[in-house]
């Protein structure tokens, strides 16, 4: 039988709640739809009080984030539950949100912003050059072709 999906709410509502028992509360099948990528992206952001939503990020990098993807971990989704747990200070149930992954810009500009980059960085590499391509804006490109004396 496929993997049944936890409704949102409710494994959330759990973690705030600091729930230990929640994932032994689970059916076989509701177990195996258990996901700790997902549950760090929405455990991590929580909206409301600067204060609160700084916890939640440190908390979720402290108990979970650090350990989620080491090998011996991935063995034991009780443990990585109860990792969860400890991230919630007890304050009962958030409002948490998802992280989306940052949007990036078209290929064809991307590529032409790229070729320009590479024109003033001749040694960068082909990976640092992505990654400025995507941070770098027109403006901020216009002001380092006319730094470099280029029209």
């Amino acid at each position: 039988m496929p993997a049944k999906k936890i409704p949102l709410n409710k494994i959330l509502t759990a973690l705030d709640n600091k729930d230990r028992d929640f994932y032994d509360n689970l059916d076989d099948d509701s177990k195996k739809g258990f996901s700790p990528f997902l549950m760090l992206r929405y455990a991590s952001c929580v909206t409301g009080d600067p204060e609160l939503e700084y916890y939640y990020i440190k908390s979720t990098n402290y108990h979970a984030n650090r350990y989620m993807l080491e090998q011996q971990l991935t063995k034991f989704p009780k443990l990585q539950w109860l990792l969860f747990t400890a991230i919630s200070p007890g304050f009962g149930v958030m409002n948490h949100k998802w992280i989306s992954k940052p949007k990036t810009k078209s290929t064809k500009a991307n590529n032409a912003i790229k070729n320009q980059l590479a024109e003033f960085y001749p040694f960068a590499k082909d990976d640092d050059l992505d990654i400025l391509s995507n941070m770098v804006t027109k403006r901020e490109l216009t002001a380092l072709k006319k730094d470099h004396g280029i029209n």
